[in-house]
C-alpha cells in the first residue's frame, strides 16, 4: 500500500469508530422513558350480560373450565361419578 491508501484506511477508521462512539454516547445521555401507568382496578372477572348477576373476584369457581398450566396426570377426575345411560 502507498502513503495515500494507508491514510485513507486510518482516517475512515477513525471516523467509524468516532460515530459508533458518538451514537453510544447519545442513547445513554437520554433520561429513561418513564414507566406506564398502572391498569385500573377490576372488581368483576366477567361483565355480566342481561339477567345475569356479576361474579365477583373472589368467588368459588364452580365450572369445569381449565386454564393455565395443564401438567397434571391424565386421568379423569374420579370424584365426580357418571349418571347412568337411560334406555
Amino acid at each position: 500500500m502507498n502513503r495515500k491508501n494507508r491514510f485513507v484506511a486510518a482516517l475512515t477508521a477513525a471516523l467509524g469508530a468516532a460515530a459508533i462512539g458518538g451514537g453510544v454516547a447519545v442513547a445513554h445521555a437520554q433520561p429513561p422513558p418513564s414507566p406506564p401507568p398502572p391498569p385500573p382496578p377490576t372488581t368483576a372477572v366477567d361483565t355480566p350480560e342481561p339477567g345475569e348477576a356479576a361474579e365477583p373476584a373472589e368467588a368459588v369457581d364452580t365450572d369445569n373450565i381449565q386454564e393455565g398450566d395443564q401438567n397434571g396426570p391424565e386421568a379423569p377426575d374420579t370424584s365426580v361419578v357418571p349418571a347412568p345411560p337411560t334406555p
